[in-house]
This record gives C-alpha cells, structure tokens and sequence, in this order.
C-alpha cells in the first residue's frame, strides 16, 4: 500500500536529522519509562520481543501485509506501557527497514504503531481483569488495530497525490486491511496466553489498592 509514498525522497542529511530524532526518542522512552507497573526484567523481555518482531516481519514479508509488529506492541502496551510501546514502535521498524525499504514512510509506520501500543496501555484494565487475559476484547482490538495502522500509514501518500484521491486509495487498501487485521486475530489466538504467562512473569499488573484486602483475608 506504499507504492506512491515510496516515490517521496529526503536529501540523505534530512533523513539523517530524522533517523537521530527517532533513535533518540526510542532511547528517551526507555530511559524515562512508566512508573505505574513495575518490571522486574523488562530489558530482557523487550529485547526478545524486538527480534521476534523483527525477525517475523522478515519472514512473513512475502505474505501481503501479515506480520506480528501490531501484536507484539499491542501486548507490550498492555505489559510494559506508554513508553516501551514507543520505544519498541521506533527500534522495530527502524530495524526491519534497513532491510525492507527505509524511507518517509518509515515514520508513518513508527507513528501508527505507537498510537496502538499507547492506546493498548490507556485500555489495559479492559484487557486484563483478575489477572487474565480477556482474548475476545484483544483479538476485537487486534482486528481494529489492523485498520488504524494501514490507515495512518496510507497517509503517507498525501506527500504526493490529491487529497480527493485519499479515500479511493483507501477503498482500494481494503483486501490488504482485512489481511491484516485476520492476521492479527490469529496471533491473539495462538500466542495471547502463553506470551501473557510469559511477560505477568515479570511485570506487576495488580493495582496498589487491591494489596491490603488481600493481606487482610
């Protein structure tokens, strides 16, 4: 969906100054990260979520459109937070672009994908009730997530063509939106819960206020 967004070029320092602002904002992110759910490993859960993503989007590039970056940061949303959504947003796609194609639209892309990471940890308690994993409500937002990101990053295009062509190119996007967004459902149901298990290993979710009721039975 980026054919004519590919078309837009940047003088080599101009894509320099915004790769250093990107890099430096993931780095921010991880410095100055969320204080309201304590991690007890979260560099090395990051760092293992930031090559499957990396990896999977590699390798699932031939299939149009279907790849694991929008459930992963969907769950480091829920797991890690704003900040580490932002951070993981920026590393994996500045990471698989150096090897897919790297450009303007790499930023679109970062964007989309933090708007749903950050939107993931402002709706966790509707993700996470007594613990576990609502998969309906996931797999619901995982569909939706589908959608926003190819819709932010079709925005790109508007460098380069009319704006009254937007929605015919969105109408046109569409097969490859549902591609995404059963992509995404289908990951939710395979990997939700044992990546869940995996990441509540090491992250606290349960509020402070819950604690004296609980020593207190």
């Amino acid at each position: 969906m980026l054919f004519n967004a590919h078309a837009v070029t940047l003088s080599p320092a101009e894509q320099f100054l915004l790769d250093v602002l990107i890099v430096s904002l993931a780095i921010g992110c991880l410095i100055f990260t969320d204080n309201k759910n304590k991690s007890r490993h979260p560099g090395l859960i990051f760092a293992i979520l930031a090559i499957i993503a990396i990896s999977g989007r590699l390798l699932l590039d031939p299939i149009p459109n279907v790849q694991p970056v929008t459930f992963l940061i969907i769950m480091v949303g829920i797991y890690f937070g704003i900040s580490y959504s932002i951070a993981f947003a920026a590393i994996v796609t500045m990471s698989s672009n150096v090897m897919l194609e790297h450009g303007l639209w790499s930023n679109y892309q970062i964007f989309a994908w933090a708007i749903i990471g950050v939107l993931a940890a402002l709706f966790r308690s509707q993700f996470v009730q007594n613990e576990k994993l609502n998969i309906t409500r996931l797999a619901i937002f995982a569909g939706f997530a589908g959608f926003l990101f190819d819709w932010v990053v079709s925005m790109s295009i508007l460098h380069t063509v009319d704006t009254s062509f937007f929605l015919i190119y969105l109408l046109n996007g569409l097969p490859f939106d549902l591609l995404h967004a059963a992509g995404n459902i289908v990951l939710v149901a395979w990997f939700a819960n044992p990546l869940s298990e995996l990441m509540t290993r090491h992250t606290s979710l349960t509020s402070p206020e819950a604690v004296p009721e609980l020593v207190s039975n």
